[in-house]
């Protein structure tokens, strides 16, 4: 009996011993190796591979008269006044084509004719037709005379405005509509235009400021009206209708551009004035302004335009007028006001690197509406 009792006894000691071990001599030592452990653990995006170069990704970094021996002279050329001239190909919508070309060389192409040249790409076809063809990275490092610059895209940029690396060391932007979800337009470019417009973040490096050339001061009419061509040009994609222009929706667009440079104070809090003024000081894509749409319907509040009947959007700086309409029909929230069924007037004015855009209802649809209120 003795024997059992002392038996107990030792086993009740080892018993609670072996719990409460724990809280009188912590593990410490294994915690700090895991703490160590643990620190070390981060996310690595999978190295982007890059695809066959193919179509009019071979034509960047090219001379400009090589394109010129393949698809003869351009209907137009226009000056942009951020470094690069600009040529345009196709009178009609179904063969439009950008070239922006700097110092005689391609430095990018936007194409929105489906031809063999946008090969492995179709305009028009869907996100889950290029992820059967390919990957989609979400992050590319590469150097640029000798700068190491590291990019990394968002959910949104992956699924309307992908990146996709060529093995001549270009890139392409596939832009997608944000109504229809197809893609509207093909855009190749070299390192330095893609590191100039930087359209996602950027984690490592610096972005290239924009070209500044002197400007001729007032409104350029010549961008205005290739601002407007996008934009219809898009809507058309989408099965929307045109915008009019007319002398009206000009004068007013102007206006409120006007309206704005002298108005700052009763639109634009102390703050994003502050913002603004730092936009103009640093002209890149890193330090772009965009008026809300809260001061966009103060500034036409301001500029006496019914609220009710009109919206738009108000950016700088610009670096290339096309790439930037681009952009707005990918992204949600400006895709919105591009996506009315009703017929609308349009007014752009386009200033050195700045650009407002104004939308309203057309007469006809004003008087509907009054009528049914």
């Amino acid at each position: 009996m003795k024997r059992f009792l002392a038996f107990v006894g030792v086993f009740f000691i080892v018993l609670i011993a072996g719990y409460l071990q724990p809280v009188f001599f912590p593990a410490e030592k294994v915690q700090q190796e895991a703490d160590r452990g643990s620190a070390t653990v981060s996310h690595t995006a999978l190295p982007y591979e890059e695809i066959s170069t193919s179509g009019y990704a071979a034509y960047i970094g090219k001379k400009a008269t090589d394109f010129v021996t393949d698809f003869g002279e351009p209907i137009e050329k226009q000056k942009s006044g951020t470094g690069y001239e600009l040529w345009i190909y196709g009178e009609k919508d179904a063969d439009y084509l950008e070239l922006n070309i700097v110092n005689e060389d391609i430095a990018v192409i936007k194409a929105f004719n489906n031809s063999k040249e946008v090969t492995p790409f179709s305009i028009g076809m869907k996100l889950s037709d290029v992820s059967e063809l390919m990957t989609i990275y979400s992050n590319f490092a590469f150097t640029y005379k000798e700068n190491k610059y590291d990019i990394e895209l968002m959910e949104e940029d992956m699924n309307y405005r992908p990146l996709i690396a060529f093995d001549n060391k270009t890139f392409a932007i596939l832009f997608f509509n944000h109504g229809t979800g197809r893609l509207s337009a093909v855009t190749y470019l070299n390192k330095e235009t893609l590191l100039t417009l930087m359209p996602y973040q950027l984690l490592e490096g610096e972005v290239i400021p924009f070209s500044t050339i002197e400007q001729s001061t007032g409104f350029d009419a010549v961008k205005s009206n290739q601002v407007i061509r996008t934009i219809n040009l898009l809507k058309l994609k989408e099965g929307l209708p045109t915008y009019h222009v007319n002398t009206e929706s000009q004068k007013n667009a102007q206006k409120l551009f006007e309206t704005l440079t002298k108005n700052q104070k009763n639109i634009l809090s102390s703050e994003r004035a502050e913002t603004w003024q730092f936009s103009k000081e640093q002209m890149t894509a890193a330090a772009i302004f965009t008026l809300t749409n809260d001061e966009y319907q103060k500034l036409l509040k301001v500029g006496q335009l019914d609220k009710k009947k009109a919206t738009g959007m108000f950016t700088e700086p610009v670096y290339d007028p096309t790439i930037t309409v681009l952009s707005w029909f990918s992204d949600s929230l400006y895709h919105s006001r591009f996506a009315h069924q009703e017929n609308e007037n349009i007014g752009v004015a386009f200033s050195k690197a700045s650009v407002l855009v104004l939308l309203q209802e057309t007469e006809k649809e004003i008087s509907q509406t009054e009528e049914s209120e």
